[in-house]
């Protein structure tokens, strides 16, 4: 069984790649998605239609710099760089809270240090 800190690594990893074979391969099928200020996505589908066409950034990497995990809960901290579809440079701070389920991730929540990301 993979932990929760690989599975986490793994679905980041896809998202920075653009692999959703390997992003869907992370989530739980009744996946909950949440990001300040947009409609939270419920279930795989919409989440993965998500990243495929309208996730803001065009090119990301993803760098972690804390983990916290304690049963079936985890906090992810770190920073996303890359570039915008407009190509503007992206610099910016965020913590995931997750909830993982069946070895999947069954839920989670974003925070961005600005509103609008």
């Amino acid at each position: 069984m993979t932990s929760p800190r690989a599975l986490i690594e793994q679905s980041l990893a896809a998202i920075e790649m653009g692999d959703h074979d390997v992003l869907e391969a992370c989530l739980h099928p009744e996946v909950i998605y949440r990001r300040p200020g947009q409609p939270v996505l419920s279930g795989r589908d919409a989440v993965i239609d998500y990243y495929r066409r309208h996730r803001s950034a065009k090119t990301s990497q993803i760098l972690l710099d804390e983990f916290v995990c304690e049963g079936d809960r985890a906090v992810a901290m770190g920073l996303v760089e890359g570039r915008g579809h407009d190509g503007a440079p992206i610099h910016e701070r965020f913590a995931d809270a997750y909830r993982i389920e069946d070895g999947l991730i069954r839920e989670r929540t974003t925070y961005f240090f600005r509103q609008g990301f």
